[in-house]
């Protein structure tokens, strides 16, 4: 039937989406935990002992999130469209912790702004894909 997307062209596009939001996840990793301070500065702001032991533990927690995005596809099964759909719900929470940052001013910058941007268009299409056929 044309126009519509079956189960297994979501399924094809979830894999897709989740090796590209791991790889997402690893590149911030690496900024996180390799060039904290300029990734600090990038977003607006100020490193210090405490600001850099956050980053760099938030860049961990990063690469545990992309092995697990990553990886997701291969060990989901027929659950892949739920595990989207909580893929979905997850990058809207992060758009909403760093909306809120960015409204009161506490960050900016192009990683602010970027991942703005990567997540809202990422969660929409998680939740596009996910929907069952």
């Amino acid at each position: 039937m044309k126009g519509k997307v079956n189960q297994k062209d979501n399924q094809m596009n979830l894999t897709l989406l989740c090796r590209i939001y791991g790889g997402i996840s690893f590149i911030n990793a690496v900024s996180f935990v390799f060039m904290t301070e300029t990734f600090l500065e990038m977003a607006g702001l100020t490193p210090n002992p405490g600001s850099v032991a956050i980053a760099q533990a938030l860049g961990v927690s990063a690469a545990f999130i992309g092995i697990i995005v990553w990886r997701t596809p291969d060990i989901a099964g027929d659950a892949l469209a739920s595990y989207g759909q909580l893929f979905g719900i997850g990058l809207l929470m992060f758009t909403g912790v760093i909306g809120y940052h960015v409204s009161i001013g506490i960050a900016s910058g192009p990683p602010a702004y970027g991942n703005l941007g990567v997540n809202i268009v990422l969660a929409a299409l998680f939740f596009m894909y996910s929907k069952k056929s």
